[in-house]
């Protein structure tokens, strides 16, 4: 019984070390740590870039590695609501909660994830959009259509992408990305994880992170909306009624 329990303690042991000799750690960075939003803004595109550290094994058998990246942005609550229309009337007909959903996520792999984790993609939610959105829904039905419709939402206005070939390699072991954000991003801490799969397996991963922030007047007003919204609104009447009376003026020069 021994004997048997020595033998198979070295295989773990011997599996282990196999692994970890494959990929040791990796070192991963993005372009722009601080990301400013002003009134001209309308769009940035970023570089995520890194490198795998290779242990003694060197690149895998498969010759290569496949990179995962995902970032998160700033997470906030959501409500999709269905429509139809009734006696000639549009009405709800369903509504969703979507409880701390970011407001930007990506999925960018080197290869299509179900050729590189083909079963791991299904039972992590965080691999996916359609996982991702299922999570953190609450309320109403799976098969109404409403996640469905949140994603095509998310997507078109540029929060949300899925990109099975956005990972490119310029040698055995570095790697880039280039991550696209639109004008419509939210202020905030984005995080992005890098994964390292080799021969269908998690070998390693690292993060790196970035703000995104408005500067300048913009801040200001922005800042002055939510700490003072009563003083704001007031100061936007009244902003208003002064353009108007002075468009009137000289206008009627």
């Amino acid at each position: 019984m021994s004997r048997i329990l020595l033998a198979l303690a070295t295989i773990v042991i011997v599996a282990l070390a196999g692994r970890a000799a494959l990929a040791q750690g990796v070192v991963f960075a993005n372009s722009d740590p601080l990301v400013t939003i002003h009134s001209n803004f309308t769009g940035q595109t970023m570089t995520l870039f890194g490198n795998v550290e290779a242990g003694q094994g060197g690149v895998p058998a498969t010759g290569a590695y496949d990179i995962i990246v995902l970032v998160r942005g700033p997470a906030s609550d959501r409500i999709v609501r269905g429509r139809e229309r009734q006696f000639g009337i549009m009405l709800n007909t369903s509504e969703a909660v979507y409880r701390r959903l970011p407001g930007y996520y990506a999925v960018i792999s080197s290869r299509p994830l179900e050729t590189i984790l083909a079963e791991t993609v299904d039972a992590d939610p965080q691999l996916s959009l359609a996982g991702l959105v299922a999570q953190t829904r609450q309320g109403g039905a799976a098969d109404d259509g409403l996640d469905a419709e949140l994603i095509r939402l998310m997507s078109e206005a540029g929060l949300f992408i899925e990109s099975g070939r956005g990972v490119s390699f310029l040698s055995n072991t570095t790697f880039a990305t280039r991550l696209p954000l639109p004008s419509s991003v939210p202020n905030g801490l984005f995080v992005a994880r890098a994964i390292v799969v080799a021969n269908g397996e998690i070998v390693s991963e690292n993060i790196t992170s970035f703000t995104v922030r408005t500067e300048g007047f913009e801040r200001f007003v922005a800042r002055a909306a939510r700490n003072n919204p009563l003083l704001y609104g007031l100061a936007t009447v009244l902003l208003a009624l002064a353009t108007g009376w002075m468009g009137g003026v000289l206008f009627k020069r």
